[in-house]
């Protein structure tokens, strides 16, 4: 005989099922319509792009627009995801509002926070989602996002990166007039490294190209076109035509990628990128600031709950459209005075490790308060 669930059981199943449920339409409807306005404002280009590809991508066609967005959904999911738990929050307590059946719940003797532990579980699960992501998966990923993006939207399988000044580990200085990423071929480099004698200057290796090879004699590294080594103080270089990686820390395809990345998307970033940056340039305010947001914006699927289900669980009589506009409006004040908080970070015009947690502690702490002040 198969054993029966007890009700306190089939309490956490239902709002579970409610709360799952407004989930998932929150998920399809938000990055569905995201998808939808990006697309439709692209696809004219899209077409005409595709045209201007090799043919074996040209036979693809949509199958490229396609793949796109499939690589582009952690991103999408990255920048939405504490929008739709409290969205899908505020929907699955409505319901329970609406039907009369909070009260209830709350005279078998639970407590609030634990009738609505559903709710913030998927909070969590998406706060815990959101590091995972952005740790294991943007990585693998982020290379074949990019490179779909320069096949729809500018007609081309390797578009070259242009004018870069890389800063690399140990003070050295990398700069490059071209860079294909697809290929990982450099045109035209100089690479300033500092010498045993500061007085002398840097010691510098030029090349007209540089291709990297992972399976030369010499291990992975750069062949060289036209390399030249010069000493510090010398004005005859020694030719050269192979760099190995393992003399030059940081010099690699990964590195470029993410140094490219670093000046445009910072929010490609994984964790560790982006500790590296910090690590090799801590003067720039910017990385820092990036790196803890990076730790705090996960955390907004939990404070956004917080916030906004207070005014969801008014159980006076009011209007619903009045308490999910008060509702919204502590949400935006959050999200205003996070972005506030993150620019004057970045000027350093507060240390950017408060820039960065400030707003969230601070909403955090009254979310709480408002929360545990909820008449019941």
């Amino acid at each position: 005989m198969r054993r029966r669930l007890g009700f306190p059981k089939l309490l956490d199943l239902y709002v579970t099922r409610i709360s799952v449920g407004s989930f998932l339409v929150c998920f399809f409807f938000i990055v569905g319509l995201f998808v939808l306005i990006d697309l439709l404002q692209h696809v004219g280009r899209f077409s005409g792009n595709i045209e201007r590809l090799p043919d074996e991508y040209r036979r693809l066609g949509f199958f490229l627009v396609v793949a796109y967005y499939l690589t582009f959904l952690p991103f999408i999911y990255m920048m939405c995801a504490p929008f739709i738990t409290v969205t899908a929050g505020m929907f699955a307590v409505s319901r329970l509002m609406g039907a009369n059946e909070v009260v209830p719940m709350l005279f078998t003797g639970r407590r609030l926070s634990r009738v609505l532990l559903p709710v913030f579980c998927i909070g969590v699960f998406n706060a815990v989602a959101m590091v995972s992501i952005r740790q294991f998966l943007l990585p693998r990923v982020v290379t074949a996002k990019d490179n779909l993006y320069d096949m729809i939207r500018h007609g081309e399988v390797d578009r070259p990166v242009s004018g870069k000044i890389i800063s690399l580990p140990e003070g050295r200085t990398l700069f490059i007039e071209s860079y294909w990423a697809k290929s990982g071929r450099i045109a035209g480099l100089r690479l300033r490294m500092p010498s045993a004698d500061p007085s002398l200057g840097a010691d510098s290796i030029s090349a007209a190209s540089a291709e990297w090879v992972d399976d030369h004699a010499g291990g992975p590294g750069w062949r060289l076109t036209e390399g030249t080594r010069f000493a510090a103080g010398s004005h005859e270089g020694q030719r050269l035509t192979f760099l190995p990686a393992a003399q030059v820390e940081g010099f690699t395809p990964v590195t470029l990628r993410n140094r490219i990345k670093e000046s445009q998307e910072l929010m490609d970033l994984s964790y560790t990128a982006l500790v590296n940056l910090v690590r090799d340039q801590p003067t720039v305010l910017e990385y820092t600031v990036a790196l803890h947001h990076h730790l705090t914006f996960p955390l907004a699927n939990i404070l956004l709950l917080i916030l906004a289900l207070p005014f969801a669980l008014r159980f006076e009589r009011g209007s619903k459209t009045e308490r999910v506009f008060f509702a919204l409006l502590v949400c935006a004040a959050y999200l205003v005075a996070d972005l506030v908080a993150q620019n004057l970070g970045k000027q350093g015009l507060v240390h950017p490790v408060l820039a960065a947690w400030g707003p969230t502690v601070l909403f955090g702490s009254l979310g709480i308060v408002m929360f545990d002040t909820v008449r019941t």
